[in-house]
């Protein structure tokens, strides 16, 4: 769940928005006609007991945001793309971009508007360590970090800016509105 957002609106409040977020997520992959598996914290289990997901649920790995990433990316064969469950604009044309750009890139990054980015696809992800060592999580730098680790001769692609949402502040109005949807 997202602890920061609960602070700010309650835990059942922000749970009821990350749950109403992850599944226009899976819609958007599904329209995308993307194969995707949710990674759960702490554990699949856990997740599954208070979220129905339409998609297989795997333990999210220990660790730093870009310790979990690069180990998740690991487990995948070939072009991995990994999207963050907190983007409440995230449609399926920016992830089909995404998957016609695979082929001609090493890295596709879907910046988000507070510096880091809500998107991350990675050709060879192999390499996920060295990409996400020493980032500054959850800050204004995550981006210019992660574009610092890449390697000379890579290929990068930047989708649209979106933003996410971590606090009461990143809402809009409109989201606001579906946490109120049934």
């Amino acid at each position: 769940m997202k602890s920061r957002l609960a602070r700010d609106i309650g835990s059942i409040a922000a749970a009821q928005w990350y749950r109403r977020t992850l599944a226009r997520t899976i819609a958007a992959a599904r329209a995308a006609r993307i194969d995707l598996a949710i990674c759960a914290a702490p554990s699949a289990a856990v997740f599954g007991s208070t979220v129905r997901a339409a998609a297989p649920v795997r333990d999210q790995q220990r660790g730093d945001l870009g310790r979990r990433m690069a180990l998740a990316a690991k487990c995948q064969p070939g072009f991995t793309v990994i999207v963050g469950s907190d983007i409440p604009d995230l449609a399926p044309t920016i992830l089909r971009a995404a998957v016609r750009s695979a082929a001609r890139f090493d890295l596709l990054i879907g910046p988000a508007r507070d510096g880091g980015y809500y998107l991350i696809g990675l050709r060879t992800p192999a390499h996920a360590f060295r990409l996400f060592a020493k980032v500054r999580w959850s800050s204004a730098h995550a981006l210019a970090d992660t574009l610092a680790n890449v390697p000379k001769h890579w290929r990068v692609h930047l989708l649209p800016i979106l933003a996410d949402v971590d606090v009461a502040a990143d809402l809009k109005p409109r989201h606001w509105h579906r946490l109120s949807e049934n």
